[in-house]
């Protein structure tokens, strides 16, 4: 067995644990561009189990839907956003009625491959996305992307994988930026990471540059960063001003909460 082919049995086992993982999945996928979004992407899906086989292949081939949201906008999507909103999914050419008829929520959770590769993380499901579903995917879409990246390195695309494994150091800091919403709100951990994707998602901020201007403005110092300059993160001063309204507002009904 090749080490592609042993990659790729990897990933699909990874997906078929998440599948079983997360409540009410019908469906999991791993996406990968082979451009840079600026220079419009051209991004395929690398392994899926379920319905994701149909949803992702078909949203990247025509173009349309949740997942092309997620990955233009670098941004956590899930639907229905809210109550009486729909999937983003119906219509969709090449998919089978049945398999739509299914589906009644989905989460797109986007990551780095390399340093302007992205990669979007599906899940689909059978019902609206919560907390309980975001908890699980916080838990595993770290070990598909990295596992990703071990494969490429053990495959021979040894500069593309060592930058994503440089990347990886931005999970710790949304692991901090998590660390200072559960002692803010007194949350667990999932609680405090589902906080975050909302605020991500409401203010339309890349959860990673959420991280560090939170981390960063509590800290009073820069974050961790990559070693490759073109790698680092570097929040805009409305982002960071985001970050700063968002603390405020965390310690505020915290202090409230106390009195």
């Amino acid at each position: 067995m090749t080490i592609r082919e042993f990659g790729n049995e990897l990933l699909t086992s990874l997906l078929e644990f998440t599948l079983q993982s997360v409540p009410g999945s019908l469906g999991v996928g791993l996406s990968v561009a082979t451009d840079s979004r600026d220079e419009g992407g051209t991004p395929k899906t690398v392994a899926a189990i379920g319905v994701a086989t149909e949803l992702d292949t078909a949203q990247w081939k025509h173009a349309h839907g949740p997942i092309w949201e997620s990955f233009r906008k670098d941004n956590v999507v899930s639907r229905p956003a809210g109550e009486g909103e729909s999937t983003g999914l119906e219509g969709l050419p090449d998919v089978q009625e049945s398999v739509l008829e299914q589906v009644r929520g989905a989460i797109f959770v986007p990551g780095e491959f390399g340093s302007d590769l992205p990669t979007v993380f599906s899940v689909y499901l059978d019902r609206a996305p919560d907390d309980r579903v975001l908890r699980e995917i916080d838990r595993y879409e770290p070990l598909v992307t990295q596992a990703l990246a071990v494969v490429e390195y053990c495959a021979g695309e040894e500069q593309v994988a060592q930058q994503m494994l440089q990347m990886t150091q931005y999970r710790r800091v949304i692991e901090q930026a998590k660390g200072l919403v559960m002692g803010a709100i007194g949350a667990d951990a999932p609680a405090a990471f589902a906080a975050l994707a909302r605020a991500s998602q409401h203010f339309n901020i890349r959860l990673r540059n959420l991280a560090v201007a939170l981390v960063e403005h509590v800290g009073g110092q820069d974050a961790e960063h990559p070693e490759d300059p073109e790698l680092v993160v570097r929040p805009t001063p409305a982002e960071r001003e985001t970050a700063a309204r968002i603390w405020a507002a965390l310690t505020t009904s915290a202090i409230l909460e106390q009195t």
